[in-house]
């Protein structure tokens, strides 16, 4: 096209129709020129730029994805291969829970062989099968106490402390001896052989009348006083609500409560005084004894449940007269005496 611009300038100068036309196509050539110089230019700028309107695509594909995908398939390696001690421990860890659930299911089946039983009379007999009675936010045993027994009697223990507690607040009940764990003769009792029997500690206020928690058993007169420790009183209030939730228990069974008679007046009369039910007195009356054979009880209460209906074949209620009678016994009844525990012993 440049080549027909000089042609086009002379025949333009001799006015003809040719000349105007070549004129204008010289004119027109730039245009014409223009969008094929375009489009190379721009395909040169296209790598450049690494635009494409296909982009997320084309950069998955460019040198630069791939480096990126493998980089993130080796932070995914890393971390699968440090997740696999991970696993590897929860492996274990199951393994074990396994073998524990097993073994604990074993030590059930065995506890089963060997069935819950109180057998022989309180002061001459054994236990099997027994729960161990053990502290909480409201009963503490105390320190070296022998707190195995049968289950009706450490849940009667439980029951009781709690609905002091919840009655009164600030309330712990102080538990002792109950039966070493499969019974027989516990040192410092002439009972407490077959897991039916508990001592457990008089609650105790001070001189204003506010609860007195102790970690050992307080020892009353007959005023409740407490001896050896000035200001401390019995505890009218909680001692009686101790004595009401144990007889009330029907689960329980409670047959006795081993206290001083001066002790038993006070508590019966605190009752009197609460204008409590003239059946639950009498009962409380029957239960609270102080019997002469026995230890003292002012510093705590002995609590004997009554044998469960399903051990009464092997189980014996009351405690056998001593071989040693003090009490002049004749040969013949401590022989009597004898034979009854000879066929609860014999008993399955």
């Amino acid at each position: 096209m440049p080549l027909l611009r000089p042609l086009s300038r002379r025949l333009f100068a001799s006015r003809g129709p040719v000349a105007a036309l070549l004129l204008a196509l010289s004119v027109a050539a730039p245009a014409f020129g223009a969008p094929a110089s375009a489009e190379p230019a721009a395909a040169e700028q296209r790598p450049a730029s690494g635009k494409h309107p296909h982009g997320k695509r084309r950069a998955a594909r460019s040198p630069a994805g791939s480096e990126n995908g493998a980089r993130a398939a080796q932070r995914d390696g890393a971390k699968a291969k440090a997740k696999a001690p991970q696993r590897a421990t929860r492996t274990r860890a199951a393994k074990r829970d396994e073998a524990f659930r097993a073994k604990r299911g074993g030590a059930a089946a065995e506890a089963d062989e060997r069935k819950l039983l109180s057998k022989g009379a309180p002061n001459r007999g054994r236990l099997t099968g027994a729960v161990r009675l053990r502290s909480s936010r409201h009963l503490k045993t105390r320190e070296g106490a022998r707190t195995w027994g049968l289950p009706v009697l450490v849940k009667a223990l439980r029951r009781a402390a709690f609905q002091v507690a919840k009655k009164h607040g600030d309330s712990a009940l102080l538990v002792g001896d109950l039966s070493a764990r499969t019974g027989g003769p516990l040192d410092g009792h002439n009972s407490h052989q077959t897991g039916r029997d508990a001592d457990v500690g008089f609650y105790v206020v001070n001189s204003k009348g506010k609860t007195l928690r102790t970690e050992r058993f307080v020892a009353f007169d007959d005023r409740g006083n407490a001896i050896g420790l000035p200001g401390a009183r019995f505890d009218d209030m909680r001692n009686w609500a101790l004595v009401e939730a144990l007889l009330q228990d029907r689960q329980a069974g409670v047959k006795y409560l081993f206290v001083t008679d001066a002790l038993r007046a006070r508590l019966l009369a605190h009752a009197a005084k609460k204008r409590v039910p003239a059946e639950l007195r009498a009962r409380a009356a029957a239960a609270m004894m102080s019997p002469r054979d026995a230890d003292l009880h002012n510093d705590h209460f002995h609590i004997r449940v009554a044998c469960p209906a399903s051990m009464r074949g092997a189980c014996v209620e009351e405690s056998l007269a001593r071989p040693a009678c003090a009490t002049g016994e004749p040969k013949k009844a401590r022989e009597a005496a004898e034979d009854v525990y000879a066929d609860a012993a014999a008993a399955p």
